[in-house]
């Protein structure tokens, strides 16, 4: 399909949501979904407090405003002019002065070489046309010395092609998904170095509260065994530049 087409419908679609999209991280499984990505970025980023960070595919904003509570001087960039619009509503609203946001594409960054800390991208690239370039763009605008943490789901897990659709009736349009090596790859192509993957999560965000308890458990467990692990919904990888 023609890369103008496919972000033409992504605009569309998140220009539509821009007012509620996020709603599902209030819940207590989507929280704790955020919680568990928030933490494993952090744990294979090697951010500090303070560092300036720009986040690639920000929506309106529900992770951008959990790293800047976190202490981060955080840029959020988005495709949707809608989503930024909201995001920046809800930064005055709620009063976060060390978060920006900006109207951009990840795979054409509006943006200097060089110029932040570290980069991260969650839930993104997976609905980028062409997620290479937007990689090599990551590559030529964070610092030298430092890191970028991104996220695919995983081409292994048999949530987001069979369970998903069965479960939610419906899939997300222009979807894909990876392997830790075609991650891992693309990476290495960009030009960056120590790169290092972590698969994890099982417990969808729509997990009922009920059985959240449970799902955690499946989490602790599945996460450290060394063939369950293989078929974990997320891929989160860093690469050094």
């Amino acid at each position: 399909m023609d890369n103008h087409k496919i972000k033409s419908d992504l605009k569309k679609m998140y220009d539509a949501t821009a007012s509620i999209y996020g709603l599902e991280y209030q819940s207590p499984a989507g929280y704790y979904f955020m919680r568990r990505k928030i933490k494993t970025v952090l744990d294979i980023g090697g951010f500090s407090e303070g560092d300036k960070l720009l986040e690639v595919g920000c929506a309106n904003g529900p992770y951008t405003f959990e790293f800047a509570r976190l202490g981060f001087k955080m840029t959020g960039l988005d495709l949707s002019k809608k989503n930024i619009e909201e995001a920046n509503k809800r930064s005055k609203v709620n009063n976060i002065n060390n978060v920006k946001f900006i109207v951009g594409d990840a795979e054409n960054l509006p943006i200097q070489d060089d110029t932040f800390e570290g980069i991260i991208s969650l839930s993104t690239l997976r609905y980028v046309p062409n997620p290479q370039k937007a990689i090599n763009e990551m590559y030529r605008v964070v610092q030298k010395g430092r890191n970028i943490a991104i996220d695919f789901p995983n081409k292994r897990s048999p949530w987001f092609n069979y369970l998903k659709p069965w479960l939610m009736g419906k899939k997300h349009i222009h979807d894909h998904q990876y392997t830790t090596n075609e991650i891992e790859q693309m990476l290495q192509n960009a030009g960056f170095r120590e790169i290092e993957a972590k698969r994890i999560l099982y417990t969808p965000k729509a997990t009922p509260s009920a059985m959240l308890g449970c799902m955690k458990g499946v989490d602790f467990i599945g996460e450290r065994l060394p063939l369950i692990n293989e078929f974990a919904a997320i891929i989160i990888c860093k690469g050094r530049k």
